[in-house]
């Protein structure tokens, strides 16, 4: 345990020093945090949001910091980065994964029936997510799936377009795009459908073929990308 434990901290030192050369490297923030977090030390998630911060369209940084998260940390920010890492690896082995703790996050999300009166955070970004999701709170008591999600979330985007000031976020803007052009209800089916109910998405994807297709042939040629100086944690 010790040998490990000081190959740990050898590990840390060799990434630390790497990163004073290249302060902007989401893989060496990465990295460090997948080390550290081999000892369960909650350093991990201050080096992905750090990689994040420093280089937003690297993907692997959203990964472990929603899986982080999910189990210890804002419910908020797991499916915020969990959905956008699903956007920058679409088709990962990885997706599957994340798709679910997405689901499970917004779960988690709706828990309360006022999801203000249980929000930790105090960044006023988070403040104004909270606040456009805290209305669509009676839709979420019906149950969340598929169907509920892609109307919660479909009010939520118009809500936040019309009131939040100051933020701009680029999975919002790729919401609106899908919603602009008539692909929302399949990129929502592709998100939730395909954990929460298999048989019952093969059902939609058969009933809504060419909007399924449609959506798939978007996918398949968009590389979605997070401009810089939109970290807001």
């Amino acid at each position: 345990i010790y040998k490990q434990l000081g190959q740990r901290k050898d590990a840390e030192k060799i990434y630390k020093k790497g990163l004073k050369k290249f302060p902007s490297s989401g893989t060496l923030y990465n990295d460090l945090g997948e080390i550290q977090w081999t000892q369960q030390d909650r350093e991990a998630i201050k080096s992905w949001e750090k990689g994040i911060e420093e280089e937003p369209s690297y993907s692997k940084n959203y990964f472990n910091a929603a899986r982080y998260h999910y189990y210890l940390g804002s419910n908020v920010w797991c499916v915020l980065y969990a959905e956008i890492f699903l956007n920058m690896e679409p088709f990962s082995a990885k997706s599957p994964e994340i798709k679910q703790i997405l689901l499970e996050g917004y779960k988690k999300l709706f828990s309360q029936a006022n999801i203000e009166q249980g929000n930790a955070d105090k960044s006023s970004f988070v403040k104004q997510f909270v606040q456009s999701m805290n209305q669509q709170s009676a839709v979420a008591a019906a149950g969340l799936n598929a169907e509920t999600l892609t109307m919660i979330r479909t009010r939520f985007i118009l809500h936040w377009s019309a009131t939040a000031k100051g933020y701009p976020y680029a999975l919002f803007d790729y919401q609106q795009q899908l919603l602009r052009e008539g692909m929302f209800d399949a990129y929502n089916q592709w998100l939730f459908g395909s954990v929460q109910n298999l048989a019952a998405y093969q059902g939609w994807t058969n009933i809504h073929a060419d909007e399924n297709r449609a959506f798939y042939n978007f996918q398949k040629t968009r590389v979605f990308k997070v401009p810089e100086k939109q970290y807001y944690h």
